[in-house]
């Protein structure tokens, strides 16, 4: 089966790629709503995926939460609720940004790039939201350490899972052909 899969065109390797994080993160809009971990997303995009793909991954994961949250889970349709969701759309691309210049300046050490790259994304993810709170009505409590803190660990834990898959996809030949990490561009 992994020659099978290993012998598809990039362009079908990428596209169903895009297709299965896009169902992760749907599975995961159904599960945290607006703790969505797009700091994860953004670093794996930023890490792993050509530019161009990173940005529309990172797109297409913030369209299907706002499908899930607003067509299944019944977020409000308010003005406020779409201009938090703008925010959350803004936020998530400038994490995406953020993770790969992260990546761009620092050396090639797999590891460390990774967390840089995540812990610099989910900070300017979490900065942008704390600034829009203040034309935003919110919550004080939503930007409390406790609260901040569950959104890591969801980002922290999504991270790893997804590139424990992406490590597996690899394996069989189903991401598409890409330099490694820092050659790409």
């Amino acid at each position: 089966m992994s020659r099978t899969i290993a012998s598809l065109p990039d362009t079908a390797k990428r596209t169903a790629w895009i297709v299965l994080l896009t169902l992760s993160s749907v599975a995961l809009s159904l599960i945290f709503a607006c703790a969505t971990p797009f700091a994860a997303f953004a670093t794996l995009a930023a890490l792993h995926m050509k530019r161009s793909d990173a940005f529309l991954l990172t797109g297409i994961v913030w369209l299907a939460n706002q499908a899930v949250g607003y067509g299944l889970l019944h977020f409000p349709q308010t003005p406020d609720s779409f201009a938090w969701g703008a925010a959350i759309g803004v936020a998530a691309i400038l994490a995406t940004a953020t993770a790969m210049l992260a990546e761009r300046y620092l050396p090639k050490l797999a590891l460390l790039t990774m967390a840089v790259a995540f812990l610099s994304a989910f900070v300017v993810y979490e900065l942008v939201l704390y600034a829009v709170s203040f034309a935003l009505p919110s919550s004080d409590a939503v930007f409390s350490w406790p609260i901040v803190a569950d959104i890591l660990k969801v980002n922290v834990l999504t991270l790893l899972g997804l590139t424990v898959f992406s490590f597996a996809a690899a394996v069989i030949g189903f991401l598409p052909d890409h330099a490694p990490v820092g050659e790409r561009r």
